[in-house]
């Protein structure tokens, strides 16, 4: 009797996700960026929001400005005063109230976190005293040793994530200019894996490792971490570390899909419920460290600040922002491609870094296209993966 309760709340549940996307998708992102009934679409954007309960799945806080290395691909501007650590407090109390969602996941990054005299604190905070569910420590891993690894652990973080820009020392130590840092993050990650701390080698792809992927996914689970894949975002006209090259971008799309069976997974139940695979806004929100609230970490599209307004605020006057709605909304070239509802434009990221546009589709798109895309397939199709 119980299994068929809990079946029969499941579908009522998904009716309920259904809905509420279609909602989102046609109500708030498809027409709020004409203008017209900016109240009653804002009253929906809210609604659709409580019924996907996705107030939001993860917050990413920068906590610092300062770092050990100095990385090429670093998108960090190292700008503004961090806030200070009751801010931080009581940030953190409001977004369990705005959030009210039990599975949410602070992303704590900087700098580099650990350079942060109160960074234990904080995370203790926030895990014991919040109850946030997962802590997870963006760290270049220099810093952590088999000790330092067991007080991280203590304090409350769940998951580590640490850059691997190449199984080749010479390589990696080139994009951290910082020579040593190869050794170091490796001995950072064993010490992050014997203190139980799950670990994940990440994995930025650029024009320096994107012929030897395979060669640094091998090397990172040896190692006994997990990858996690990124593309790197180009930060300006002229950029070495992009991958210019289309048919090796895709390849690297295609092959970060095939090889992280959860992260797709995720990203497969984002375009189901979401419409769109980019998690900007609709699934994760920023605070910069001087509190800046942004929809994503590689774009200066301020939303507000939690030091001169509330988050709950912040959160709800964003459906009337317009820079946010151009950030949210299908450039017109996409409309008519197969695509449109998987990549939602591509990542905005992209342009706005390199030509300050939101409107116009992915650099990255070989697109539009006419064909219906099998999942198995996404990887050869959507222009990121995140």
């Amino acid at each position: 009797m119980m299994r068929y309760l809990r079946h029969f709340i499941d579908n009522i549940k998904h009716k309920i996700y259904i809905f509420a996307g279609y909602i989102y998708k046609n109500s708030v992102l498809k027409n709020l960026y004409s203008g017209k009934h900016i109240t009653r679409l804002n009253y929906l954007g809210r609604l659709s929001v409580k019924l996907l309960d996705f107030q939001w799945k993860s917050v990413k806080l920068h906590i610092n400005n300062v770092c050990n290395l100095h990385c090429k691909n670093c998108y960090h501007r190292f700008e503004g005063e961090p806030m200070g650590q009751r801010q931080i407090f009581l940030f953190l109390d409001e977004v369990k109230k705005v959030i009210r969602n039990d599975n949410i996941r602070l992303d704590i990054l900087g700098g580099e976190p650990l350079l942060r005299k109160d960074f234990m604190e904080i995370v203790e905070y926030s895990k014991k005293r919040i109850k946030i569910n997962t802590v997870q420590l963006f760290t270049n891993a220099a810093l952590i040793n088999d000790d330092i690894a067991v007080k991280i652990r203590d304090s409350g973080v769940d998951i580590a994530v640490v850059p691997m820009h190449s199984h080749i020392e010479e390589i990696h130590d080139s994009i951290t200019q910082c020579d040593g840092s190869w050794s170091q993050a490796i001995k950072g990650i064993r010490s992050l894996i014997k203190a139980g701390i799950r670990t994940y080698g990440f994995i930025i792809f650029m024009s320096c490792n994107v012929d030897t992927l395979k060669e640094l996914e091998l090397f990172v689970r040896r190692l006994g971490a997990k990858p996690i894949f990124f593309p790197y975002i180009k930060q300006r006209p002229c950029d070495d570390l992009w991958v210019d090259n289309r048919k090796k971008y895709h390849r690297s799309i295609d092959f970060a899909f095939k090889n992280s069976d959860k992260h797709t997974g995720q990203m497969l139940n984002l375009i189901y419920f979401r419409k769109k695979a980019c998690p900007a806004f609709v699934n994760s929100i920023t605070v910069k460290t001087d509190g800046t609230v942004t929809p994503c970490p590689f774009v200066n599209l301020k939303l507000g600040n939690i030091n001169e307004q509330s988050f709950d605020k912040i959160v709800y006057d964003a459906y009337c922002n317009s820079r946010l709605i151009d950030f949210l909304s299908i450039p017109e070239e996409c409309k008519p491609c197969s695509c449109v509802d998987i990549c939602g434009g591509g990542c905005k990221a992209f342009r706005y870094q390199v030509y300050g546009d939101y409107k116009s589709k992915d650099i990255n798109c070989s697109g539009p296209y006419k064909d219906k895309v099998a999942p198995s397939r996404l990887g050869e199709y959507i222009p990121y993966f995140f």
